[in-house]
Order: structure tokens, then C-alpha cells, then sequence
């Protein structure tokens, strides 16, 4: 047993040293009460969405793991128990990310929660959507083999399925997390060095784009595809990210000068 635990942290220390971020950031921004009460949540959630697709092909379709990981890390069920306790990980940065994009730098909360929760989406699924195809090619680098899909698939091997799974999945865990937070208030902050979410950003990044590194420094024309298409959706993204903080610079400013003035908010102006 001891052996297989050396081999779950140390075998899958890129994980390891996820969590250990992931650990360090939701302790101090949800607490440890709420870090381990989402731990044990999002484990959960995961083992059960695993294990019923490699039996049963639901949410993610049929597939199952490299058995000559059995004897060598922690499995739970037909599931080495990394793979969910990693989905914590990827749904936290993604909560907190997708925070900061929709609140911006000067707030802790979004005008509008549906905001936080589209967004938060959106990043822990496209995080996967990297991840998975470079986990199929895992021989070639330190992912190492980890799981096969049963037949094709139009995401680099992937079924949609799978995709479509996880984004039902990731909506469950991030479910947990803002029924967590929903009664917390939003706060103005003098700038975005003082947001909970930038280290979480700044992980999210490293997450994502060390693998679009790797993807190009590997070669082949699918890597070189796969790199290429994290990119290209990635400007765009950066992009209206831009301007979309602009505005709420924007909607700031006006309120601090109206302030200033003693004259009232216009009602074009939103208000938190």
C-alpha cells in the first residue's frame, strides 16, 4: 500500500504539484473547512462519474485505464484515484479564474453571479480539452499511458462524449463551490494585485500553456495542431478580456467622478 501511495504522488508528481498550488490558494481563499469539505465533494463526484463511464459509458463514454497501473498507484474502484482528485484542482482555478475575468481587477464579485458560473465553465473545460488528447500521448512524455477510448473520435481521438461528460461534470463541482461562496460580498479593491483570483489565473495559465510548450516541442503534425488551436483560441479570449475590463474601468470611473460631484449615479451605470 505504502508502495502504491509513493507511486500515486511521486509517479504523478505534475498532479502533486498542482494540488500542492491548489491546497495553498483555496485554504486561503475559502478556508480549510471548505478546502477539505470540496476535496471530499469533488472526489466523490469524480469517482462516480469514472468509474460509471469505464462500466457503463456514462457521462464520459466507454473507455478504461492502462491496467498496468494497478499495483503501482492508489486505485479506487477501475479508476487510479489521481485522475478525480485532480479534478478539484482543475475546477478550483477555473472557479477562481473565471471569477477575476467576470468581476475584473477593482471587484471580488460579478454584477451579475451567472457571470462567475459561465465563465468558471468555460475555462475548466477548455483546460481539459488540452489535457486529454496530450494524456493519449502520454508515452511520449512524462504523462506516461494512462487511459484508452473505445473508437474515434473528433477532438484528436476524442468522442465528444467524453467532452460533453466532463463539462456536466465540472457544472456538478462548481455547484458545490458556489453554493460555498454564495453569501460572500463583493469587495472594491485598489487593484488586481489585492484579487483572490490572481494566483489562481496565474496557475490556470501554467496549466494550460505548459502543455501547448510541450505540444510544439514534441512535434507532429497532430501536437503541432493541438498547440496551434490552444493559441488561437487563446487570443481571442485575451483579447475581449481586454476590452471587457476596459469597460468596467470605465463604469468606475464615472461612478468615482459622480461621487466626487455629489451628483447621483446615472442609471445607465450599473451598480454592485
Amino acid at each position: 500500500m505504502l508502495d502504491e501511495v509513493q507511486g500515486t504522488l511521486v509517479g504523478r508528481w505534475y498532479v502533486s504539484l498542482f494540488g500542492i498550488a491548489f491546497v495553498v490558494l483555496a485554504i486561503r481563499d475559502l478556508g480549510w473547512r471548505r478546502t477539505a469539505l470540496f476535496v471530499l465533494a469533488s472526489l466523490g463526484i469524480g469517482l462516480l462519474a469514472e468509474n460509471a463511464s469505464v462500466h457503463f459509458g456514462i457521462p464520459y463514454t466507454r473507455y478504461e485505464f492502462e491496467p498496468g497501473l494497478r499495483g503501482e498507484e492508489v486505485w479506487v474502484g477501475d479508476v487510479p484515484i489521481m485522475v478525480p482528485l485532480s479534478y478539484g484542482f482543475m475546477v478550483y482555478f477555473a472557479f477562481a479564474a473565471g471569477r477575476l475575468l467576470a468581476t475584473g481587477p477593482h471587484h471580488t464579485r460579478a454584477a451579475r453571479r451567472w457571470h462567475e458560473w459561465l465563465l468558471a465553465e468555460v475555462l475548466a473545460v477548455w483546460a481539459l480539452w488540452g489535457l486529454d488528447p496530450m494524456s493519449q500521448r502520454g508515452a511520449r512524455f512524462y504523462l506516461g499511458e494512462l487511459f484508452s477510448y473505445d473508437g474515434p473520435g473528433f477532438w484528436f481521438g476524442l468522442p465528444l462524449g467524453s467532452q460533453v461528460g466532463f463539462a456536466l461534470t465540472a457544472a456538478v463541482q462548481l455547484a458545490v463551490l458556489f453554493a460555498m461562496t454564495r453569501h460572500e460580498p463583493d469587495r472594491r479593491l485598489g487593484s488586481i494585485w489585492q484579487h483572490p483570483g490572481l494566483p489562481a489565473i496565474v496557475v490556470y495559465q501554467v496549466q494550460v500553456f505548459h502543455l501547448v510548450a510541450i505540444a510544439f516541442w514534441l512535434g507532429g503534425a497532430d501536437l503541432h495542431r493541438l498547440g496551434g488551436a490552444a493559441l488561437l483560441v487563446w487570443f481571442p479570449v485575451a483579447a475581449l478580456t481586454a476590452v471587457h475590463w476596459s469597460g468596467l474601468a470605465a463604469v468606475e470611473q464615472a461612478r468615482s467622478e459622480s461621487r466626487a460631484d455629489g451628483v447621483p449615479v446615472p442609471a445607465s451605470v450599473p451598480l454592485r
